[in-house]
């Protein structure tokens, strides 16, 4: 049996948490707000595409918090992949033998202690540890205080799975060292600009701002979907339930400008925190309409289409002015 130290705090998403786990393990003190924040966190997605289980996905996370924060810190982040599940498995112990936790990917429908009927591939987990006489790897995850038990092969077939988004061929990221960069006040600058260039980017029809103005014109057309109760529901635990911490990531984020506006003082003179604030509480003004809207046995979507609206303006007032900072 192998095990390391393990670091953890309960979070409220699995990425942010990860990481917060993972630079605390290396000595450096970083909430998981502030590790979310550095990563540019924040999306905005609508989506409809083959081989979607519903008509549409919204979807509130950028895709890529884990480069974006690491990079940021000053590390080369790459995750490493594998054809072979046994190759992976070898790797993740090894990784473990020389003293590193390792970042994972996996499905939670393969993780025992989720019993999920669901398939949810990408989530992020923290592995510390493993026992080859039982075949189990120790792994903390998430809002869960205690360490969780994986057997092997259900961590075989949680990190290789295929999936619209997800191609995931064992990726793991077990960085041997990390520090506190020094200049940490022009590093959350940057990850706040470019998070809002992001989101206030209009080439992409299903991204960012105009993302939300293609729901919108899209949303009377919903009543017509097979599944239009579905596909409320889910957008409803997408932005609230799903590991977002509440009103779509956006509280945890409001959290992260907080504790930013002690370091980079445009970030209290234009008052992010408070106005993250407020479009946090209008994305679960969103959600609750969502859900009410699921339980109804015909679409009325009216309530769904004005928080729309309200959402819509306050993320491109924010982001237009995070921009100025630049």
């Amino acid at each position: 049996m192998k095990m390391l130290p393990a670091v953890h705090d309960p979070g409220r998403h699995c990425a942010s948490t990860g990481i917060s786990d993972l630079v605390r393990f290396h000595g450096v003190e970083l909430s998981e707000a502030m590790c979310f924040g550095i990563g540019a966190g924040l999306g905005i997605w609508y989506l409809g595409m083959p081989g979607l289980s519903m008509s549409r996905l919204i979807h509130v996370r950028s895709s890529d918090i884990e480069d974006q924060f690491f990079t940021r810190m000053g590390l080369r982040f790459l995750w490493e992949e594998f054809e072979n599940p046994s190759l992976s498995e070898q790797a993740l112990m090894e990784k473990i033998d020389r003293g590193l936790p390792a970042l994972i990917r996996t499905d939670i429908y393969y993780l025992p202690y989720y019993a999920s009927k669901t398939h949810f591939p990408g989530h992020v987990i923290v592995v510390w540890g493993y026992d080859e006489a039982r075949e189990v790897f120790f792994v903390t995850d998430t809002g869960r205080p205690e360490i969780k038990e994986v057997p092997f092969s259900a961590m075989r077939e949680a990190r290789h799975q295929s999936s619209p988004f997800f191609e995931m061929k064992g990726n793991l990221f077990a960085p041997e060292t990390i520090t506190r960069p020094e200049r940490l006040g022009e590093i959350i600058r940057k990850a706040i600009v470019h998070n809002s260039t992001v989101i206030l980017d209009d080439s992409q029809a299903y991204q960012g701002v105009r993302g939300l103005d293609t729901w919108l014109g899209e949303l009377s057309g919903w009543h017509g979907f097979p599944d239009w109760q579905w596909v409320c529901r889910f957008t409803y635990q997408v932005i609230e339930r799903r590991g977002t911490g509440g009103g779509g990531f956006r509280l945890m984020y409001a959290d992260f400008l907080e504790e930013s506006a002690e370091i980079v003082n445009e970030v209290a003179s234009l008052k992010l925190p408070e106005k993250m604030l407020a479009l946090g509480r209008a994305w679960q003004e969103l959600a609750g309409a969502l859900k009410d809207a699921s339980e109804k046995d015909e679409p009325e979507l009216g309530r769904v289409e004005s928080s729309l609206r309200a959402v819509r303006d306050l993320e491109e007032a924010f982001h237009r002015d995070a921009v100025t900072m630049a």
